[in-house]
């Protein structure tokens, strides 16, 4: 902390007033934004699922909105956990927000191989009656699941 002389107005010299160098804290914040910055993409924020293997696995979710069954029976919109007894409106909700002039964006359903065929039907029921007509099921390639075995 360095410390300034205070002056009256006769220039005599009163006492000491202590002045805040923020430059060490500027230095600090921007540190750490740099460190943000690089570790926000690295940080996963996938949901991990044992998809079923197709050798024509080619379908881009993100021109949809993705619907996620997990095994322990927890449904996601996105990346929004839902209740099960709440995916209906909360998906009807979605779907018809996501609708620009009118037209129906595709929806992508993805259950892993563990989950319960019933717990598919369930979901696969409620999207029907929400009146999405443009359905797609995620698979990934076989490849893919190699390639994520051998660690890359």
């Amino acid at each position: 902390m360095k410390l300034l002389p205070m002056r009256n107005g006769d220039g005599d010299e009163l006492d000491q007033m202590p002045e805040i160098n923020v430059v060490p804290l500027i230095d600090v914040f921007l540190v750490l934004l740099v460190i943000f910055m690089i570790t926000a993409p690295v940080i996963k924020s996938a949901i991990e699922m044992g998809l079923p293997e197709a050798e024509t696995a080619e379908a881009d979710p993100s021109q949809g909105i993705t619907v996620k069954i997990l095994p322990d029976g927890t449904v996601w919109i996105d990346k929004e956990r839902v209740a099960v007894e709440a995916f209906p409106d909360r998906f009807r909700d979605i779907y018809a927000d996501r609708a620009p002039g009118g037209g129906r964006r595709p929806v992508f359903l993805a259950a892993g191989v563990e989950v319960p065929y019933g717990d598919v039907i369930t979901i696969l029921d409620e999207l029907r009656a929400a009146g999405v007509e443009d359905l797609g099921m995620l698979t990934q390639k076989e490849e893919e699941r190699a390639a994520r075995e051998r660690g890359g």
